[in-house]
């Protein structure tokens, strides 16, 4: 079970010894799960407690907003991503103005040592804290001996002709590239939340659809997608769309998907919608009869590839 924090010192006397891995862990892809599990193998007994250190919000959200990147996962999807990779503490530290100005010394002093007890710390090899960034891994480094705690760089992750990395998933996601997307995140591209109610459009032309509003997460390439609908411990073969639907003039986003042979009363629902691969863009049609008729096509494509592609 993994418990959540919201402020550092909220742990001072609470853990003995931490092994504290610090990053923002957006998508907890496959690169993120390697470095979770060398925290995990630092542990030598019950008492030492793996604690990821994340920031909420992004710092850049708080100090450069223009620069500020989307969310691939929502922060409850994160959490939920971590429990399964069995860390014990996630600190989701409150980032404000006033945590951005605490110097590399006192981050080292007051938050590392006095609130998380730590005595491995994991980083990447680009790893900068501090007011203004100004501590670095050397000066990390340096500190060692004098805290009584190791520090373990972990170099850039990469796979078979992928570089593990958030903003490459991203710029795939935005592309509608799902496959690749599945070689670096190691899982299809979710998107999770409550069944909202819309024009009800979709039930009008045969093909009744689960509508999900996009929050803070990054929002795919517009089109239609084969993928899979998971509620109530069940999964679904679905042909799912994402974007304003243009045939119907609409202006905001949101995604829509219709569960293949499925029929039923979701609304209110908590789905996760997993992306598998782009069938085509978002058209408009001259009639609603060849729309209809497209629709029909596109859930058989997506039966195909559902099968090829099962989670």
């Amino acid at each position: 079970m993994v418990s959540i924090y919201r402020e550092f010192n909220y742990l001072e006397n609470i853990i003995k010894k931490s092994i504290v891995v610090i990053g923002n862990f957006d998508g907890v892809h496959l690169g993120h799960k390697a470095v979770l599990n060398y925290a995990k193998s630092l542990k030598n007994n019950n008492n030492e407690k793996v604690v990821v250190l994340t920031f909420y919000p992004h710092p850049l959200k708080v100090l450069r907003p223009e620069y500020a990147p989307k969310n691939i996962l929502s922060f409850r999807s994160k959490v939920m991503k971590m429990k399964e990779l069995g860390i014990d503490i996630i600190v989701a530290q409150r980032f404000n103005k006033k945590f951005s100005n605490i110097s590399a010394e006192n981050f080292i002093k007051i938050v590392l040592c006095k609130g998380l007890s730590v005595k491995h710390i994991v980083i990447g090899d680009d790893f900068r804290f501090g007011h203004n960034r100004e501590g670095d891994i050397n000066y990390l480094k340096s500190q060692e001996n004098k805290n009584n705690f190791k520090v373990h760089i972990i170099n850039e992750i990469s796979g078979e002709n992928v570089r593990y990395s958030s903003s490459i998933v991203r710029d795939m996601i935005l592309k509608g590239k799902m496959l690749d997307t599945n070689k670096v995140l190691g899982y299809f591209y979710e998107i999770e939340g409550r069944v909202v109610k819309g024009e009800q459009l979709g039930r009008e032309l045969g093909f009744p659809t689960a509508n999900v509003h996009y929050l803070n997460t990054i929002i795919p390439h517009d089109g239609v997608y084969a993928g899979w609908v998971q509620f109530n411990n069940k999964k679904y073969k679905s042909a799912i769309s994402t974007g304003c639907r243009p045939q119907f003039k609409g202006k905001k986003r949101f995604l829509e998907a219709h569960i293949i042979d499925f029929s039923g009363d979701i609304y209110g629902t908590r789905i996760k919608v997993s992306l598998v691969k782009k069938i085509r863009n978002e058209e408009v049609f001259s009639n609603i009869e060849n729309l209809k008729k497209q629709m029909g096509l596109d859930c058989k494509e997506a039966i195909k590839i559902l099968e090829e592609n099962k989670i």
